[in-house]
Formats: structure tokens, sequence, C-alpha cells
């Protein structure tokens, strides 16, 4: 049982759908920045964040495993990860092209920006060492709503209490599943959180 809700809890948080969940948070804050944008751009950031970031890496996955080219869908080897890895930084990478366009207030893109950073450290990690995917997805919405919070005149409490309370579920699920050490749980989460908090610092 302790499993099988382990393996829940990593589908519904797994790291491709990290954009999607940040994505709807951004746009229904209650602030003027969003609020304001009409619903046409709401859509089309939804639209983007859905084939960029999750549609497209699924389908390289999935051709991927169809040619044998990896060993399992959920690329629990490290070296099943680096192809998959840096193709999904080249889909973030034109999700951020296309959504730059959209006159979309400076924390979201700082937010997909910083995501960018993360699975590139992270592609560079892979190489030596594996950590924990599904952290750095959930650290790096963790750190975009802290950093939010310090900028924006707007109570972010329960949201970011709600995102951590994610991420020590998280990170649990992965070590239950005894698919990552809570070394690389950690890493995996600092992955994901840094970028976020030093591309603003440097911005």
């Amino acid at each position: 049982m302790l499993r099988r809700t382990a393996h829940f809890f990593s589908w519904i948080f797994q790291p491709l759908l990290m954009p999607i969940y940040g994505a709807l948070l951004f746009l229904n804050l209650p602030f003027y920045a969003f609020s304001l944008l009409p619903s046409a751009v709401k859509w089309y950031v939804i639209s983007c964040n859905l084939l960029f970031t999750f549609f497209m890496p699924v389908f390289i996955i999935l051709l991927m495993k169809r040619f044998n080219m990896i060993s399992t869908l959920t690329l629990e080897n490290r070296e099943d990860r680096k192809y998959p890895i840096l193709f999904t930084a080249v889909f973030y990478i034109s999700n951020y092209y296309f959504l730059k366009k959209v006159n979309l207030p400076a924390p979201y893109l700082f937010f997909l920006l910083a995501g960018m950073f993360s699975l590139i450290s992270t592609l560079f990690i892979t190489n030596y060492w594996k950590i924990s995917m599904h952290m750095t997805g959930i650290g790096g919405l963790c750190g975009s709503f802290m950093l939010l919070s310090f900028i924006w005149p707007i109570d972010l409490r329960l949201i970011i209490a709600s995102l951590f309370l994610v991420a020590g579920i998280v990170g649990s699920s992965r070590l239950i599943l005894n698919v990552h050490t809570p070394a690389q749980v950690a890493a995996g989460f600092a992955a994901g959180l840094l970028p976020q908090v030093s591309l603003f610092l440097l911005i």
C-alpha cells in the first residue's frame, strides 16, 4: 500500500508536469499583472507548456523506448537519462522563445529561464551521478514562489507551504521506492531551487 501511494505521487508530480503546474499557479495569482492577462494569452501559455514541456518530451521518450535506446520509460537508469534530458532542454528553450514574445510578467519568464538552467545543470550532473529530477521540478516551483513573495505584495504563504509539503511527499516517495538516496533527493531539490534564487539575484 505504501509503495502504491509512493508510485501515485511520483506520477502526478513527475518532472514533465511541473511547468504546467507552475503556469496554472502563476496565471491564477490574485495580482493585476496576471489577472489582467486576456484569456487568449493564458490559453496560449498553457498550450505552449503542454506542447513543449510535456507532449514533445514524452514523444521523444516513447520513440527512444521503441528503438531500444533506453531501457525503461521511467528513466530509472542514469545512462538512460542523458538524451531525454538534452532534448527536453531544447524543448524548454523553444517554450521560452515562444512565450517571451508575449507580454508576460517578468517573474514568470524568470521561472522559465531558471528552469532551463536547472535542466542544463541536471544534464551535466547526470554524466557523473544520478539525482532526483522529481525534486528538481518541485524545487524550482518552491524557489520561484518564495522569491515572488518578496517582490510582490501578495500573500503566498499558503501556496509556498503547500509546495514544500508536496516536496516532502515527493522526496519521501522517491526514497520509499528506493530509486534515490537521501543525498540524491536533496541534490535534486537544490538543482531546482538554486537557479531560481541565483537568476533573480543576478537580474
